[in-house]
């Protein structure tokens, strides 16, 4: 449980150090802003986003080349166009869900090649995701 909590943390930190630079951010649209409530230690982030690349397919163990679909914003394999729910980053050894957000720790396999979201750590609901650990909680809107 300790890994998670750190790991949020250290994922928070980079993030806002990746945010001081305000040209990035004015390129593609995208800023992410983080803040801390001391009453709720609530943090605050934007929305994930699908970045292209080589991955591996987690339901199927194959490799494939992931895209942005430009409509939904969810990740598809270029290659047969079809939405990839959970996949696998073997450079950051990272699992992303099909938004682009991390899901490290928090998928619950079902058997056969299927997971599914552990519903006692994270909620998603429409634009809006919600993470709970032990000690912290985070919150991405699509503000």
């Amino acid at each position: 449980m300790k890994k998670i909590v750190l790991g949020m943390m250290a994922a928070v930190s980079i993030l806002t150090a990746c945010n001081n630079d305000k040209k990035d951010a004015s390129k593609n649209g995208d800023s992410t802003s983080v803040s801390m409530d001391a009453n709720d230690s609530m943090t605050t982030m934007d929305k994930p986003v699908v970045k292209p690349g080589k991955y591996k397919n987690l339901s199927t163990g194959e490799d494939i080349e992931i895209t942005r679909d430009e409509t939904t914003g969810i990740a598809v394999d270029s290659k047969t166009q079809l939405p990839v729910q959970f996949y696998y980053d073997p450079i950051t050894l990272d699992t992303l869900y099909q938004n682009g957000m991390k899901v490290n720790n928090m998928l619950v396999s079902l058997g056969d090649g299927k997971y599914k979201l552990d519903d006692m750590k994270i909620k998603i609901d429409g634009d809006e995701i919600k993470i709970k650990t032990d000690t912290s909680k985070i919150k991405i809107d699509n503000d």
